[in-house]
């Protein structure tokens, strides 16, 4: 974060929640992979029973990864660019002349 201090945690003239996100969205990531390699597991344990099911259920979870990391970017991104919109009105206000 740019020029943060620990008193700006009580003062709200900053935003904090960029930063959290992108912690946010790194542990989010972190359990998905954690997620899928049991999936893997669980699916190679199922290739003991039917190989057909397990080759399903691996490529499921390859795939199921696949996309909740494309979902989760987006969703963090939505609100990342929340979070820069309030920054930029807030520029834009601060460049406006002062009214009477």
């Amino acid at each position: 974060m740019k020029d943060f201090e620990f008193g700006d945690l009580f003062k709200f003239e900053k935003m904090v929640a960029p930063t959290v996100l992108k912690v946010v969205y790194w542990l989010g990531l972190i359990g998905m992979v954690i997620m899928c390699l049991v999936s893997i597991s669980g699916a190679f344990g199922m290739m003991g029973y039917s190989a057909a099911t397990g080759l399903g259920m691996l490529l499921l979870s390859i795939i199921g990864l696949a996309f909740g990391v494309l979902i989760w970017r987006i969703v963090i991104e939505i609100y990342m660019v929340i979070f820069s919109m309030n920054e930029r009105l807030g520029a834009i206000r601060d460049r406006l002349p002062p009214q009477p």
